[in-house]
């Protein structure tokens, strides 16, 4: 659960954030938070004390850090900009994300399905390039499914923490290894819905790490893929952001309005694209491109179940523009040769969607004494003078002081746990 703790030396009301729309766990989501909590408060009458009155709940927006700003307690008022012991519970941005999963056939493939996943054979001879003597046997090659599963089982546990995650498979599991329609089917349905702790549901959901083409088999209904995820999303209306990564090893195929199978599975999907750039333009909904084993040339003319005469690389390249989030420098999409590549493209994403900037509501009135400490790990009221990656802690973004970053190893602890901790301190308050 994502969440960040602030101190005050007074009672201080929790306030409770309400989803509208469909409904997450609340024990394992931040997404919504309610409760309430006091400590005794002394009044002007030394012979007698008084409980804070549990203040009103009231909805916080989420990615804010949120206090009341006053509470009656006997004949004292409390100010939340002082300082104190009482802790709250701060809602803090938690995206949902749709993963949509490649299960076309050529994901296990004999001739093309399998791949240097360790990527200590570049030059394809079988014998390890790092190995000066050229003696050592190369690792053996392994399906880019099998490299997905442990990629969506190493990012699932990782991140799921911090992000609430759903999947998509194109073409679902009905799919059939035929020449026409029954090769693209994709539930409209996601396999996994979107919600928070989602890890284990993926991995169980998915075909496991050691199926073959007896069950990964079909073509490449990107579109309908990214439909289905889209739907999804649309179900979800808690205010957080969304987003959908795409992970495929060719270019789509199986469009919805194909007169024939040709036209079903030797012509380029440009329905996609379109799709994409919808969802981005008018719903705010921006799509990560990753391409497995992708290469840069242009396919033959045949009736081999591949769009023809078509550059999958410009394609994606083209598509990962049009979704909004591209990569810098001419290659715009998340272009992986081998499994490490790949684990390293979808944790790059990750920590890009996993916001390390915290919005601090009210103002603290004595900034100086902020300390923040994250995962257990304390930076006190220091700030770093570099958010660059060299230095790990926190620091201010503003000059209203009303916000903060958290940088090197901070930053990356918060994303994976979702969890910190920080006080509001005064002068000589010890």
């Amino acid at each position: 659960m994502k969440r960040a703790l602030f101190s005050s030396l007074v009672a201080v009301g929790l306030v409770g954030c309400g989803d509208d729309g469909k409904q997450v766990d609340t024990t394992a989501s931040s997404n919504s938070m309610t409760g309430i909590m006091t400590l005794p408060v002394t009044t002007t009458d030394p012979s007698t004390t008084t409980t804070a009155a549990d203040p009103t709940t009231e909805a916080v927006p989420t990615g804010t850090a949120t206090m009341s700003t006053e509470t009656e307690t006997g004949n004292t008022t409390f100010d939340p900009n002082d300082c104190g012991e009482a802790v709250v519970d701060i809602p803090v941005v938690t995206p949902n994300v749709m993963l949509v999963l490649d299960k076309s056939g050529s994901m296990v493939t004999p001739d093309k399905g399998y791949w240097d996943h360790d990527g200590d054979d570049a030059n394809d001879d079988g014998i390890q390039d790092a190995d000066p003597m050229m003696m050592a046997a190369a690792t053996p090659k392994i399906t880019r499914w099998k490299s997905l599963y442990s990629v969506v089982d190493f990012i699932t546990g990782t991140f799921e923490n911090s992000m609430n995650l759903g999947a998509v498979l194109f073409p679902s599991k009905m799919a059939a290894s035929a020449y026409n329609a029954t090769a693209c089917p994709v539930n409209m349905t996601p396999e996994v819905e979107i919600a928070p702790m989602n890890g284990q549901a993926i991995l169980n959901a998915i075909p496991g790490a050691e199926e073959t083409d007896a069950t990964i088999k079909g073509g490449t209904p990107a579109t309908k893929g990214v439909k289905a995820a889209l739907a999804e999303l649309g179900t979800i209306q808690d205010g957080q952001p969304q987003f959908i990564i795409l992970v495929t090893d060719g270019a789509a195929n199986c469009r919805e309005d194909a007169a024939n199978n040709s036209e079903l599975f030797e012509q380029y999907d440009e329905n996609l694209p379109a799709v994409v750039g919808d969802a981005f333009a008018n719903l705010n909904i921006p799509t990560y491109v990753v391409g497995i084993a992708i290469k840069d040339e242009t396919s033959p003319t045949a009736n081999d179940g591949n769009p023809d005469a078509t550059n999958a690389y410009s394609k994606l390249n083209e598509l990962a523009d049009i979704g909004g989030r591209p990569r810098e420098g001419d290659v715009k999409f998340y272009d992986t040769q081998n499994q490490v590549e790949l684990q390293m493209a979808l944790e790059e994403i990750s920590m890009q969607i996993l916001s390390c900037t915290i919005t601090l509501d009210p103002v603290p009135k004595y900034p100086d004494y902020v300390e923040v400490s994250v995962s257990g790990t304390a930076y006190g009221n220091t700030q770093v003078a570099s958010c660059d990656g060299s230095e790990d802690g926190w620091m201010f973004t503003t000059p209203d002081k009303n916000e903060i970053i958290l940088c090197g190893k901070a930053c990356s602890d918060f994303q994976m746990s979702g969890v910190l901790d920080a006080q509001y301190r005064c002068p000589n308050s010890g």
